[in-house]
């Protein structure tokens, strides 16, 4: 029977803690139940071993409800029991409920205080009340019986952390590199805490420190110059940027620093000295090349003030990008802004290689190959394309009418500006312009009535459009129709642009048409003297000399 008895108390002790002070034992080995040495026991005690094996298979097959029964019948009867108070602490804190689940881990805790299984769900449990202080006695109890396992002083911190207390979080690190050395991980992590703490000297100090303990990291110097620089003492961020300088001139991102350098302190042309040392480095690739010449500098200073620089420095960057199409549209942008219009549409092809569906991309496009005469077909099968895609705005469709017209196709002209008076001109874009050459395809295509009313609609938008007006009076003329109001917007075109052979000619020949010879002549001899090669001045000459 004695046998017996040993062969049960091994089988409960490998897997419970002991329940009686008779059972008490220190913290070896990882097991979390407290193991008592190989002797008899009383029947009383194998009760108790067994229920709480019973309590256990109940937590492991998921029966948690009737499990915490068990755990707590044995409590009940057996006060000292520290592994019934354990297991009711984790499933009480398992459900959530922090306050029971802390009453009874104290419990525990009070019958082995050594036992660091019950002390790290006591930490656990006080964590989730927000008990930073109850956090920070447990784990340091936890750091006295177990001083070498370095996560606990890592945990101590962190308490210390969420009590607010920044010292003594830094404190605990300190223990910890006394026992190992200075690290980068404790050391950025203590110059963090000081950092949140306001303390900026001790931050450095700790780079500082770490600096000293590992010179050939010069990242460290770099870390340091940052500090001093968002400290705004430059002169000491200048120190650590030559040492890193010195220690590595081929470092890819030192130029850059030395360029935010200069730009802090004023001086706009050692920043692109820098700048442009920066980008000469093969190590430093495209991408971050771009997005640093467009953060660097401002829109104004990137598109104004500065673009001479900014400019040639995307230049020296697309040249050796290989990537080009990603960054295709901003130096079709660029382009654009200096009107070499050419180079600009063929970046912009390229960006819609790669995305074809913003609209924005086509239409600067599409204003580029308006100002290439020799890409005029390309332009109106774009502008086609544009429209399929994009049929609710206004320049493609505009774009197209005027391809047609200038070819003289009047009527297939029409139905573009049909379509863009329908959709609407969104903040008067290209409204004026439509309904003037709207009136021009009308008239070409003897639908009198309406080229007037386009006529009026442009002149009330743009009243000093003296293109227009000129063209709505020689129409007028053409007609025999309101040869007054035609005369009058004719003499407006003439003030304004006084050497203009047409105006001068369409003025001049209303004069004729309403028999004041005299009074037109000399505006006729002057448009002939202008436009000596047109046959239709010299015809109305002519004519009016007779």
């Amino acid at each position: 029977m004695k046998g017996y008895k040993y062969i049960v108390y091994i089988a409960v002790g490998a897997v419970l803690c002991g329940c009686t002070g008779s059972r008490k034992t220190g913290t070896e080995g990882d097991n979390r139940y407290r193991r008592a040495p190989l002797r008899e026991v009383s029947e009383s005690a194998l009760r108790t071993d067994a229920a709480l094996i019973d309590a256990v298979a109940l937590q492991e097959s998921g029966r948690m409800d009737e499990a915490l029964e068990a755990y707590a019948a044995l409590a009940s009867r057996e006060p000292g029991c520290g592994a019934a108070w354990y297991g009711m602490s984790r499933l009480l804190l398992r459900r959530g409920w922090t306050d029971s689940a802390q009453a009874c881990i104290e419990r525990a805790v009070a019958t082995a205080d050594t036992n660091r299984w019950y002390l790290l769900l006591q930490a656990e449990v006080q964590k989730r009340r927000g008990d930073a202080k109850g956090q920070i006695a447990t784990w340091e109890r936890l750091v006295q019986l177990q001083p070498e396992r370095l996560e606990y002083y890592y945990e101590l911190s962190n308490a210390h952390i969420d009590a607010g207390d920044i010292d003594g979080a830094v404190a605990t690190l300190n223990r910890v590199e006394k026992r190992i050395g200075v690290t980068e991980e404790i050391s950025l992590q203590k110059q963090r805490l000081w950092n949140a703490a306001g303390k900026a000297d001790k931050a450095e100090k700790e780079i500082e420190a770490l600096a000293e303990a590992m010179p050939q990291e010069k990242r460290y110097q770099a870390i340091l110059a940052e500090m001093n620089m968002n400290r705004k003492r430059y002169g000491k961020a200048k120190q650590y940027y030559d040492r890193v300088l010195a220690a590595d001139p081929d470092d890819e991102y030192i130029h850059i620093q030395l360029a935010e350098y200069w730009k802090a302190v004023g001086k706009p042309a050692e920043a692109d000295r820098e700048l442009a040392a920066a980008f000469d480095n093969p190590r430093l690739d495209c991408r971050t090349k771009v997005q640093l010449l467009t953060s660097f500098y401002s829109a104004e200073e990137f598109y104004g003030t500065r673009s001479a620089t900014t400019f040639g420095l995307l230049d020296k960057v697309m040249a050796t990008c290989g990537d080009t199409a990603e960054y295709a549209l901003l130096y079709g942008d660029v382009l654009m802004r200096q009107r070499k219009y050419a180079e600009a549409a063929r970046w912009l092809e390229l960006s819609l290689k790669k995305d074809s569906s913003r609209y924005e991309v086509w239409e600067g496009l599409l204003i580029c190959l308006t100002e290439v005469p020799e890409r005029e077909d390309d332009m109106a099968a774009l502008a086609a394309r544009a429209t399929r895609l994009f049929p609710m705005h206004t320049l493609p469709l505009y774009l197209q009418a005027l391809y047609e017209v200038k070819h003289e196709r009047y009527a297939e002209a029409l139905p573009h500006l049909q379509k863009a008076e329908k959709w609407g001109f969104t903040k008067g874009y290209l409204e004026a312009e439509s309904y003037g050459l709207m009136a021009e395809a009308y008239y070409r295509t003897e639908q009198y009535d309406k080229a007037w009313r386009c006529f009026e609609r442009c002149l009330e938008l743009r009243p000093d459009d003296w293109g227009t007006l000129n063209n709505y009076a020689y129409y007028l003329s053409e007609q025999g129709k309101d040869l007054e109001k035609a005369l009058a917007m004719s003499r407006r075109t003439i003030e304004a642009e006084p050497d203009n052979a047409n105006s001068l000619d369409t003025y001049a020949w209303l004069l004729h048409l309403l028999g004041r010879d005299a009074e037109g002549l000399p505006y006729m001899r002057k448009a002939v003297e202008l436009d000596p090669k047109s046959e239709t001045l010299q015809r109305h000459l002519k004519e009016m000399e007779k």
